[in-house]
């Protein structure tokens, strides 16, 4: 029988909300800030740092968790125009008397919000269009799940190595590499030397870059 995830609410220093998986004591964010480790890692050095001649970008996500990266890709979007499909695995869902308290729309404006509601709203395993923004959410274990698409783009972002090993493995990173176009960007905050080799082993090009406020490095890895 599957543990109860115990979940709570954490201020981060720069003010922005963040969560706190108690069972096993891993933060979904830094606690220096949620929107600056997600603008710095995800959007900084892996969006905008993927093919401009790209008309459209396939995104893949490694835990959808409270949406924030989805919201700020699609905020960014809205600069960029691209056409952006997205999708997010997530095998252990949030639900919303969590996600309509997180206060992320007191730093990036309210007309967002109801984009972010309805992002977690949506039904999974269906084509959700925002725009120019299509939002595909799986519901499954990366375990198990057979990946289909060719992605520009993976914003890896499980749990650490230290809590979800299973999600870091050369199993693991080979599918998602498998799944990538070549030239693909994948970015992720951890920086450990045990995963980048296993990156290097699987077939990417890694480089370690500075990382957001409070981690010295951060990953990005090139096909």
């Amino acid at each position: 029988m599957m543990e109860k995830q115990i979940i709570e609410i954490v201020k981060t220093k720069e003010g922005t909300d963040t969560l706190i998986n108690s069972r096993i004591n891993e933060l979904y964010h830094s606690l220096h800030g949620s929107m600056q480790e997600s603008m710095h890692v995800f959007i900084k050095n892996g969006l905008n740092a993927v093919n401009k001649n790209l008309p459209e970008i396939k995104i893949l996500e490694m835990g959808f968790g409270t949406g924030l990266n989805a919201i700020l890709t699609f905020r960014e979007n809205q600069v960029l125009q691209k056409h952006i499909h997205y999708t997010t695995v997530e095998a252990f869902p949030l639900t919303n008397t969590i996600t309509d308290k997180l206060n992320y729309f007191e730093f990036f404006g309210k007309p967002l919000q109801p984009f972010f509601q309805r992002m977690h709203g949506c039904n999974w395993f269906e084509n959700v269009v925002f725009g120019d923004f299509v939002l595909h959410k799986i519901h499954a274990d990366m375990l198990e799940l057979q990946l289909d698409g060719s992605f520009d783009l993976v914003y890896y972002d499980a749990f650490s190595p230290t809590h979800q090993p299973e999600l870091w493995t050369f199993e693991v990173l080979h599918k998602i590499y498998q799944a990538c176009n070549k030239g693909a960007v994948l970015v992720t905050y951890c920086a450990k030397g045990e995963v980048k080799r296993t990156l290097e082993k699987v077939g990417f090009k890694v480089e370690a870059l500075e990382g957001p406020k409070g981690k010295r490095e951060m990953i990005r890895a090139i096909k």
